[in-house]
């Protein structure tokens, strides 16, 4: 969201500089005489401006449809795949993390049906049947 925001901040100077430019442009080529005739009406001093101005605009918005859109286009997409490769490895990590703990309780839970199946045997090959199953010794 705050990329979002810092990105229309960047439009919006840049706009506003192309504008300063473009009226700064305008002023020039009438200063300079090189488009608009000496005029004293400021209708038509106004309207020359705009044209000047327009003019100026189609060659940089044409300017930036060329070498900056495609580019950005390009950031954009390339941002994408990375936060979309980096979700799919985090995904893979939590799924190998659980893969892991899975073995793990599996190799428990085979290490306790054998000790059971050993109590088990040795429950059924002794003949006194009134040992304890379990050697409390063995468990400190």
């Amino acid at each position: 969201m705050a990329q979002d925001d810092d990105n229309h901040t960047l439009r919006i100077f840049v706009l506003l500089f192309v504008n300063s430019f473009l009226i700064g442009a305008a002023v020039a080529i009438h200063e300079q005489e090189l488009w608009f005739p000496s005029e004293d009406n400021w209708f038509k001093v106004g309207g020359l401006f705009m044209m000047a101005s327009t003019f100026v605009q189609m060659i940089a918005f044409m300017l930036y449809k060329v070498f900056f859109q495609e580019r950005m286009e390009d950031q954009t997409y390339i941002q994408s795949l990375v936060s979309q490769s980096r979700r799919g490895m985090k995904k893979m990590n939590a799924e190998l993390q659980k893969f892991q703990m899975s073995l793990e309780m599996e190799t428990r839970k085979r290490q306790f049906e054998k000790a059971m199946e050993g109590q088990k045997e040795a429950m059924e090959n002794d003949d006194d049947a009134m040992l304890p199953l379990i050697n409390l010794d063995n468990l400190r």
